[in-house]
């Protein structure tokens, strides 16, 4: 049984109670699953309580492996992270873009403004503009891109709405 989910979680999920004592174990505190079974990996000592053909559950089990404790616990970082994302798309499907398209965007924006403007604040508007596209700019330059070529591409495609 997975101590981070335990007993709690398995009763909850099975419709079973805990009970203290065995003299107060009666048919309704139990729970119901049409298999339940031990199974072990590979040549190692691992083994998990597999609990199938339950009705009304939601559980799902994942079973991480690595050649030593650090990458296990970075992939359950990992799947944790995700689990949070997909909860928060759940309570609210709204989605802020990222990899510096907001800041691109806002950029585009201030530059049409400022040709609008005919004082000299456009200057400061274009300082402006130009300080926002250095942050998908680093976003580039990161992984290796070309910032400048991959700037201009991005600016192209949010002008043609299809970012």
């Amino acid at each position: 049984i997975n101590a981070e989910y335990g007993k709690r979680g398995i009763n909850a999920e099975y419709g079973g109670r805990i009970v203290p004592r065995f003299s107060e174990l009666t048919a309704d505190k139990l729970g119901s699953a049409g298999k339940v079974r031990e199974i072990g990996f590979g040549t190692t000592k691992d083994r998990m309580l597999v609990i199938e053909e339950c009705h009304n559950t939601r559980a799902v089990t994942l079973f991480l492996r690595g050649s030593n404790q650090m990458i296990v616990q970075e992939a359950k970082r990992s799947i944790w992270d995700a689990m949070c994302v997909i909860r928060n798309l759940v309570r609210d499907n709204r989605i802020v873009y990222g990899g510096g398209s907001n800041e691109i965007s806002c950029a585009l924006a201030v530059s049409a403004a400022a040709d609008k403007v005919p004082s000299i604040e456009q200057y400061a508007m274009r300082a402006f503009a130009e300080a926002l596209e250095s942050v998908p700019m680093a976003l580039a330059r990161t992984p290796g891109f070309a910032p400048f070529s991959t700037l201009a591409d991005v600016k192209i495609q949010t002008d043609q709405g299809k970012v």
